[in-house]
């Protein structure tokens, strides 16, 4: 099987001047501390660089820093670099050598689709719009993260959007334990398109008899010397159709002009802050150098200004901001070209509507009117052409019917594969709860895979309860699928007041639940680790200042490493 590891995690502030580096050992690592130091900000960053958004990143506090990520992975040998910044991506090779640019997770452009092909994770389920959607990667990371705010109350609920998805946790459990191979959702997705032209084909053919059935009433009731005044009203709704048409153009050409004016002053704005930080670390160099005078004359106006140390930092802190602002400058750079793109496309469709409807005005005014059109074909003519057209959607009704035979046959379930997959979760979650102390569940609690623990599980036997179930899920998964072995990603495992007993029974549990070179990334108490529970192999990352995952101290070095990218990042193409 295929592994993804983090090897390290950077995060940057540049609206604070603050920063955090952490690097990761391939196997064993620990995240202490006490309360209110960073820990869940820091485990939460992890899969959320990855376009797997985890609850409460985006509190207040947090967002206020506007964080900047860059997370190193290893994927099947191979070093990759990821910068988030909100919702733009750039995803770099191990020479940090860029290799792609997104916007959003799950659009068109997103990175989820990168992540995603990486990841193998290739299928489609119906969303709660009705549609068929390929899904995040949040569902495929379900079964390696536990959140410390929502992984306790119920198992596979870590993320933020799950529930977009109609029956998300039933269709996963299905998708990661191999109870439904890739070949059903292969079928479920060629099925649900199929299914959507079959309903489109239908509306098509109704119309169409709609029409054949007022032509097959007039046939007999027609005169042959037709008055052209009996198509009026038809001509006229013709002209209404184009002025209408006309004028949702001339409506979209104004909103295309003021899209490409608005990103003419974006661009504007952008020329004029880089002038401006050149100009100020220009001050910035003369000020520091050693000949510069203590008292400097501008040679515009003659006012004379003191060369301080208070002087420099000040002109440090407005390039500071105006790094700052260029930076946002660009982001809307960024949607502003994403939007005159979008209206652009909608013009050119209107443009192609007005043609349709111009070239039937056009017939008329050469005098081939409705009336010569009706003498020179007939009914006989029109009523056989909408019957062929008839024929050919009822043709492709039955070639839908028989495409779908056989992908009904690829959804069927084995039923006996199905047995063994729940006999072996049963056998394991009862060794599981054996080694958490939990007996107070029956058998019937945890028949099923998808079955929630949560009514005889109370207190402190819940938590440990659902870390059977994750552990449990976990050796389900490797024996029955084939996957990428992600991170175990574990925030705060001792919840509920646990005793001595139980909490030296989780962590123990937890160290020798993983899977065969699965990473483990676990964030906990300090004090819980007094005693000698670790393991030599253990990467012990402290974290000590209340409110301080970033700090002063690594905000140039990070910078330094993280800010090129990150321009890369949001550079625009010309």
């Amino acid at each position: 099987m295929k592994n993804l590891l983090f090897e390290e995690i950077m995060i940057m502030s540049k609206t604070e001047k603050k920063a955090k580096k952490v690097s990761f050992n391939p196997s064993n690592n620990l995240i202490l501390g006490e309360n209110d130091v960073g820990k869940s900000t820091l485990i939460k960053s992890l899969y959320h660089s990855l376009g797997a958004d985890t609850p409460q990143i985006d509190n207040s506090r947090w967002k206020k820093a506007n964080p900047i990520y860059r997370v190193k992975i290893s994927f099947d040998g191979k070093s990759y670099y990821i910068v988030r910044d909100e919702k733009y991506f750039g995803f770099f090779d191990g020479q940090k050598k860029l290799l792609g640019k997104f916007q959003g997770v799950s659009s068109e452009k997103g990175f989820g689709k990168k992540i995603n092909h990486m990841l193998g994770f290739n299928i489609k389920l119906e969303t709660s719009d009705g549609k068929a959607r390929s899904l995040s990667p949040a569902n495929y990371f379900l079964p390696f993260y536990v959140d410390q705010d929502e992984g306790w109350g119920s198992s596979w609920s870590s993320f933020k959007g799950l529930q977009g998805i109609k029956d998300y946790r039933k269709n996963m459990i299905d998708y990661h334990l191999g109870i439904k191979p890739q070949k059903y959702y292969d079928a479920v997705s060629k099925l649900f398109d199929l299914d959507t032209e079959d309903k489109a084909l239908a509306t098509q053919a109704l119309a169409l008899n709609n029409v054949l059935g007022k032509y097959k009433s007039r046939k007999s009731l027609q005169r042959l010397d037709l008055d052209p005044a009996d198509f009026k009203a038809e001509i006229e709704e013709l002209v209404e159709k184009f002025n209408e048409v006309y004028a949702n153009q001339q409506y979209q050409l104004g909103l295309v002009k003021d899209a490409r004016n608005k990103r003419l002053s974006i661009e504007r704005e952008i020329t004029i802050l880089e002038k401006s930080f050149r100009e100020l670390e220009a001050d910035y160099q003369y000020l520091e150098t050693p000949s510069t005078p203590d008292v400097v004359g501008c040679p515009t106006c003659g006012t004379e200004f003191h060369n301080t140390v208070a002087e420099r930092f000040g002109i440090l802190d407005d390039v500071d901001y105006c790094k700052g602002l260029i930076d946002e400058k660009k982001k809307a750079l960024l949607s502003i070209n994403a939007e005159v793109k979008e209206l652009d496309s909608g013009y050119q469709e209107i443009t192609k509507e007005l043609e349709s409807v111009e070239a039937l005005l056009n017939r008329k005014k050469e005098n081939i009117t409705l009336l010569e059109l009706i003498q020179s074909e007939g009914y006989k003519d029109i009523i056989q052409s909408v019957g062929f057209d008839i024929s050919e959607i009822h043709d492709r009704q039955n070639d839908i019917a028989a495409i779908r035979e056989p992908l009904k046959e690829d959804m069927k379930i084995d039923k006996e594969l199905k047995s063994q997959i729940f006999a072996f979760y049963q056998s394991k979650m009862k060794e599981s709860l054996n080694k958490l102390n939990v007996h107070v569940l029956t058998e019937d609690d945890y028949k099923s895979p998808e079955k929630v623990i949560k009514n005889n599980a109370l207190g402190s036997d819940l938590p440990r309860s659902l870390l059977a179930q994750y552990v449990s899920f976990l050796h389900t998964m490797k024996k029955y699928n084939s996957f990428v072995v992600c991170p175990l990603v574990i925030d705060s495992p001792i919840q509920q007041e646990q005793d001595t007993v139980n909490s030296e029974a989780i962590f123990s549990f937890i160290f020798s639940g993983l899977l065969d070179k699965q990473q483990l990334i676990l964030g906990t108490l300090k004090d819980y680790f007094k005693k000698p529970t670790v393991k030599d192999d253990f990467n012990i990352i402290e974290l000590n200042a209340k409110y301080g995952l970033l700090n002063n101290e690594e905000y140039d070095e990070v910078y330094a490493d993280l800010s090129p990218m990150h321009e890369v990042a949001l550079s625009v193409e010309s």
